[in-house]
């Protein structure tokens, strides 16, 4: 299906925005522009006019304005409520009271966070800061319930206009920030810590790492066979996301050079997708990414093509950049590391918009919704207070048949930690849970 978009001065932003909602959450086929009202007066099918001007039998979107801007500034936001759901960029003699196609593009293209702003200690947004949650709609995907009214509109006045089938979807997503507890670590790195088991007194530990190390012990963050049961005995599509970096603060892997971790990413490819788990500083360094994703590249014997950033560390827009030049084409860090929720308010997979070079880039993004660490280490919720935000995350998104991604670490379904007990069995539950 085809619609018609009338509007009188086309712009980059209009063309992304307008395709990001008839397009990629509604599944309209094709998107045509014009700025002919004749054009649009002989057009059968489904069309918007999107303009200030008054087109009589075409159904009407008032614009709010930023579509129409070339600049990222400061932008007066006031949110109220249309049907109980949050909305802002308020405009009158609309088919909505606002424009839903501005208030798509500010929320997914992350328009605030390329504003001044402040930044936790890894200088990253704070979920705190945004829009969504100062309004209290970050746990909701108000883009895609805005869709939803979208193209109730259209199908009202096109009854005939045929929409892709919805369709809910569920990926379960790993990051192997630490292979192993104690294997393959390397004498050096082995003997230090042997020191600081024995400084400390915890003799526990001391010998756990001395018996793993000889091999007397399986490593216990080697999780990923039981994993792996999990997943498939509910046919669960999953993806792993590998640290393969030098040794460094927060890249505390075993060596990328090590002949068992290219032993262990080979056997991980073998039952599910692997993609690079960019490291910590690479954030800062276009060829530290490089370096990385083509040694992995090398230990897998094949193309990585999708990634998620350790600590989720993102520079709008440099990040994606260096990520795209390495061919990437599948991008998993949208999402906060202290709040669960949508952190560009979706739930759907969208393709990235560099606000500062004005232009769509052809890297799918795909927002994450849940993560173990955000309600241990953040949060520091129970078990059951997790479950219960987790459960309404979920529901949310099959609400609005969109695509459930989850993120937990291979050290926590070890739960060698105290807090970490308990949290295999909560994953396994998730699972039964999210499944489609």
């Amino acid at each position: 299906m085809e619609i018609l978009v009338y509007t009188p001065s086309l712009t980059a932003r209009i063309k992304y925005a307008l395709n990001l909602v008839l397009r990629e959450v509604l599944g309209a086929e094709r998107i045509l522009f014009t700025n002919s009202e004749q054009e649009l007066a002989d057009f059968s099918g489904p069309k918007i006019n999107y303009s200030r001007e008054q087109i009589e039998g075409v159904i009407r979107f008032v614009p709010h304005g930023l579509l129409q801007e070339k600049d990222i500034s400061e932008q007066e936001i006031y949110v109220s409520k249309f049907k109980d759901t949050p909305v802002f960029f308020a405009t009158a003699n609309s088919a909505l009271p606002f424009d839903p196609f501005a208030a798509s593009f500010y929320l997914v293209s992350r328009y605030e966070e390329y504003l001044p702003h402040i930044s936790d200690q890894h200088n990253r947004f704070i979920a705190t800061e945004s829009l969504a949650f100062k309004n209290d709609f970050l746990k909701i995907p108000v883009v895609n319930i805005w869709c939803k009214w979208v193209k109730e509109i259209l199908l009202e006045e096109f009854p005939n206009s045929t929409f892709k089938p919805d369709s809910y979807k569920f990926i379960s997503t790993v990051d192997v920030d630490n292979l192993y507890a104690y294997k393959a670590k390397g004498v050096i790195r082995t003997s230090g810590a042997l020191f600081k088991d024995v400084l400390k007194l915890d003799f526990a530990t001391a010998a756990e790492r001395v018996q793993t190390t000889l091999g007397f012990m399986p490593d216990p963050y080697d999780t990923f066979e039981k994993q792996i049961e999990a997943n498939e005995a509910l046919k669960i599509k999953s993806i792993y996301f590998m640290l393969f970096a030098e040794f460094a603060q927060f890249d505390r892997n075993i060596s990328m050079f090590s002949p068992r971790m290219h032993v262990a990413v080979r056997g991980m490819n073998d039952y599910t997708e692997v993609g690079i788990h960019p490291s910590y500083r690479s954030n800062e360094s276009k060829d530290l990414v490089e370096f990385e994703v083509r040694h992995l590249e090398e230990a897998l014997r094949t193309n990585v093509t999708k990634s998620r950033q350790h600590f989720l560390k993102m520079r709008f827009p440099d990040t994606f950049r260096y990520l795209l030049d390495l061919g990437i084409t599948d991008e998993y860090s949208m999402g906060y590391a202290s709040e669960p929720g949508f952190r560009a308010s979706i739930a759907t997979p969208f393709t990235f918009y560099d606000l500062e070079m004005e232009v769509t880039v052809p890297l799918t993004i795909h927002p994450f919704m849940l993560m173990d660490v955000t309600f241990i280490d953040y949060k520091k919720q129970t078990k059951e207070e997790a479950w219960a935000e987790m459960t309404s995350i979920i529901d949310q998104t099959k609400a609005v048949d969109g695509q459930l991604i989850t993120v937990f670490h291979n050290r926590v379904f070890s739960e060698k930690e105290a807090e970490w007990q308990g949290w295999f069995k909560l994953y396994t539950q998730l699972l039964e849970y999210a499944k489609p």
